[in-house]
């Protein structure tokens, strides 16, 4: 079980009067920059995040595929005492264009290139969640902004990888730990059936426990 405080500064302001970040292909989502995270892959400390990244799902999905792509680079490096200083830079270039876009995940294969909106994600994630027994709500909170009135779950995607956080309300009763648990493979599993994205996180807050509503007995006898 996860818990996090709700009152995290967002990322700077960015935003344009709509109040969405501009489309700028050298960012993630949240602000940060997509070369910044590359260049912490190639330097070996993908599993060391700072605060902000600690929070934020878009980083964590963006370093999961960069250091998927990057590990033959590292098990290359490991085998030969010098590696090839071109053969780094054609790597890295490789990388920067394998997230193409931060709003959709990517799949390539042999006949052609599936694109996966990160929105499809939240809605098999919330389904799937909304199944498990126990779970009451899927509350509307976001990582990084106020309350995201669209979806329960805030994801991030970059190429054929996922990170999923999903904001809950339980039943009263119900072991909290059991039932992370359970809403957390109901989602892997959701998602990676519907998507063939690699759910490398999901993250479950839960944010309240609800007493059950009363059952009144519908029998009522009726007065001659």
């Amino acid at each position: 079980m996860t818990s996090h405080e709700h009152d995290r500064p967002g990322p700077p302001d960015r935003s344009s009067d709509d109040g969405h970040f501009p489309l700028r292909p050298d960012l993630l989502p949240c602000a940060r920059s997509r070369d910044e995270v590359l260049d912490q892959v190639a330097r070996g400390d993908a599993a060391t995040l700072d605060t902000h990244q600690n929070d934020c799902v878009h980083c964590q999905a963006a370093l999961a595929e960069y250091d998927r792509l990057w590990s033959p680079m590292r098990d290359l490096a490991a085998e030969q005492a010098d590696t090839p200083e071109d053969g780094i830079d054609a790597a890295l270039a490789r990388l920067r264009g394998a997230i193409e876009d931060t709003d959709y995940a990517t799949l390539r294969g042999p006949q052609g290139t599936t694109r996966v909106a990160a929105r499809v994600v939240v809605v098999a994630a919330r389904h799937s969640a909304q199944e498990v027994p126990g779970v009451r709500v899927a509350l509307s909170r976001g990582l990084t902004g106020p309350h995201d009135t669209d979806s329960e779950v805030h994801v991030g995607v970059a190429g054929t990888s996922t990170v999923i956080e999903i904001t809950l309300a339980a039943d009263y009763g119900r072991s909290l730990h059991q039932l992370a648990a359970d809403v957390r493979r109901a989602v892997t599993d959701r998602v990676r059936h519907l998507t063939d994205l690699d759910p490398v996180q999901v993250i479950v807050i839960i944010d309240d426990v609800l007493d059950r509503p009363v059952r009144r007995d519908s029998h009522h006898s009726v007065a001659e």
